[in-house]
């Protein structure tokens, strides 16, 4: 056996042809579900003390109109109030009453004709077993929370409620210990929301339409009902936050990663999302504010398929707490997060995959158009192309140009993930920047965000080193003397493997898979290769003598860090064989 050790060496120094290797991809995976949460309850009686704001100015109109005016896919639904407008806010006002367990204390804010609000609260000082609950005026026995202080991730910057329908949020905070003044939660923003949970977001005045009579409800597409359809839809979010005085709504998903030991809450979606609508681009303190104010709508869609379609809203999920921000790149229109909340039971951490799509590819879409319910559409991949209209900064590379044969995209669809499909599931490809295709425009163009660009910068985060097992090694059959693999693991996580085996002739022959892709955290797949060239007593190494042949494929299943299967094709032969690390 040490002149095999000795010849997998020799063959990966000449075999490791960089050409071949594939970028990594991964499938995705349901989200593990969380512990239950404690039932939200009001502790006090109804009629909480209030402040009623001024109804909303021209100004703040003013910056609600002109950011739907900008030729991007996002869509803004509201208003973060003034400053001088919110300086009244109960602060210190706060009046804790002894309720059974501890002290309670509730305050509610009014902006006239708001369809639903949020309130930003200041959480610096507060103890963190204080939890809060809120509802809304139109809603009243839909309680969010309770939310726990502890448990909100960045408490340097307001905390951004959840959304709640009406004119009025009420929100209810409850200590076990008693509350000085100076320690108490203070309401420091509000935001005024033109659309409700109950209108499916949809816009309510004239600068608010709804989706068009194009799009197709989830559950309509003749996609639905399966199984890799139903991953991908799920893996979707509906995104509501705060840019610049205004609040938008825009689309994106949450991504796997290749660490099977945990599931952290990546989440990807358009820059242009949390971008300035002017030079200069926004800094990254500001991203991270943006990303504060997160909240995040999820199973947002129709609860049937139906014609007319079906209104009824849907038992869709909250999810509040903001998130982290990691990344932004204002020229490939990237934006890439993790979620300060662990997603709800029943959402999917899509699969991606980091190669360059190519023209022609099939396509599945699915996203939020103009904040209504979950929407799928369906095209092709047409060009590599510049984006239009021109990303803030300019475009730094080509991104991916589509069409639609079915549905469309409108405001409210940026950031919404680009598809295709492996034969087992949905891999991201890149989120919407932005284009002319709408309902009223069938042939015209949107482009997306080129997911191979970005992956370089969250290399780190989607492919953690020392997350999975590194199977490099010698890997052999103790009882089957004579053959083996040499398996090296990149820091990348992709894998160049060197077959030695024996032919149908029973003389030795070397077959190599050069890369591939990971299709569950312990399952890695590629092609299978043979090569020939010219002898190494030849003298002078002619390259156009190297012959390179696909013979098929080749599947490494590892059952722990120690032992796997071997599973391949060789020129239309199967077979599989168990395999150990070989021992020294």
């Amino acid at each position: 056996m040490n002149n095999l050790r000795l010849a997998f060496v020799l063959l990966m120094c000449a075999c490791a042809a960089p050409a071949f290797a594939a970028p990594p991809a991964v499938e995705g995976e349901p989200a593990i579900a969380a512990k239950s949460a404690p039932a939200a309850k009001v502790r006090l009686p109804a009629n909480a003390p209030m402040v009623s704001l001024s109804p909303v100015t021209d100004n703040e109109l003013f910056r609600v109109r002109q950011a739907n005016r900008a030729q991007q896919k996002r869509v803004a639904i509201g208003a973060v109030r003034d400053p001088e407008i919110v300086k009244d806010l109960p602060a210190e006002r706060l009046v804790w009453q002894s309720v059974p367990g501890g002290y309670a204390a509730h305050a509610a804010v009014r902006s006239p004709d708001a369809s639903a609000m949020r309130l930003a609260i200041d959480l610096a000082g507060v103890r963190e077993d204080v939890q809060m609950v809120f509802f809304g005026s139109n809603a009243p026995g839909r309680l969010e929370g309770p939310v726990r202080v502890g448990d909100i991730v960045d408490r340097t910057l307001p905390y951004w409620s959840p959304v709640t329908d009406g004119d009025t949020q009420t929100v209810e905070f409850f200590s076990p210990m008693s509350v000085e003044a100076a320690d108490a939660p203070r309401i420091t923003g509000v935001s005024h929301i033109f659309t409700s949970l109950a209108s499916r977001l949809l816009k309510t005045t004239q600068d608010i339409g709804q989706s068009e009579s194009c799009e197709v409800d989830v559950k309509c597409s003749n996609l639905f009902p399966n199984a890799p359809f139903d991953n991908l839809r799920n893996s979707i979010a509906q995104m509501i936050f705060n840019n610049n005085g205004t609040t938008f709504l825009c689309t994106g998903q949450l991504l796997n990663d290749t660490d099977p030991s945990s599931q952290l809450p990546w989440f990807f979606s358009a820059n242009h999302c949390f971008e300035n609508e002017h030079l200069p681009l926004a800094s990254t303190s500001q991203m991270q504010t943006e990303a504060n104010s997160l909240t995040t709508l999820w199973f947002f869609e129709a609860v049937t398929c139906s014609s007319p379609p079906d209104l009824t809203t849907p038992p869709f999920v909250q999810l509040t707490g903001g998130a982290t921000y990691i990344y932004n790149n204002p020229g490939i229109d990237a934006l890439f997060l993790r979620l300060n909340g662990r997603p709800p039971a029943g959402a999917f951490y899509a699969g991606w995959n980091s190669a360059a799509v190519t023209l022609g590819t099939p396509i599945v879409v699915v996203h939020h158009p103009n904040g209504d319910l979950k929407k799928a559409s369906q095209g092709r991949v047409i060009a590599n192309s510049p984006p239009q209209p021109t990303p803030l900064g300019g475009a730094t590379t080509l991104f991916t140009e589509v069409t639609y044969s079915v549905g469309s995209t409108e405001v409210g669809s940026s950031g919404s993930g680009l598809y295709t499909f492996d034969g087992i599931g949905y891999q991201l490809r890149g989120a919407l920047y932005g284009g002319s295709a709408d309902c009223q425009a069938r042939s015209a163009s949107d482009w997306y965000s080129p997911f191979d660009q970005a992956f370089p910068s969250i290399a780190q985060y989607l492919t953690p080193a020392g997350s999975n097992v590194d199977y490099s090694d010698l890997w052999f059959n103790a009882n089957e003397s004579g053959w083996g693999l040499n398996i090296v693991e990149h820091a990348s996580q992709n894998i160049f493997a060197v077959w030695f085996t024996f032919g149908s002739d029973g003389k030795p022959a070397w077959y190599v898979v050069p890369g591939g892709g990971w299709t569950s955290p312990t399952t890695f797949s590629g092609s299978l290769f043979a090569t020939s060239g010219p002898a190494a007593s030849s003298g002078t190494f002619n390259a156009s003598s190297v012959n390179v042949r696909q013979v098929g494929s080749a599947t490494l299943s590892f059952s722990d860090a120690n032992t796997g299967t071997w599973s391949y094709t060789v020129d239309g032969v199967s077979g599989s064989k168990a395999i150990t690390r070989q021992p020294f």
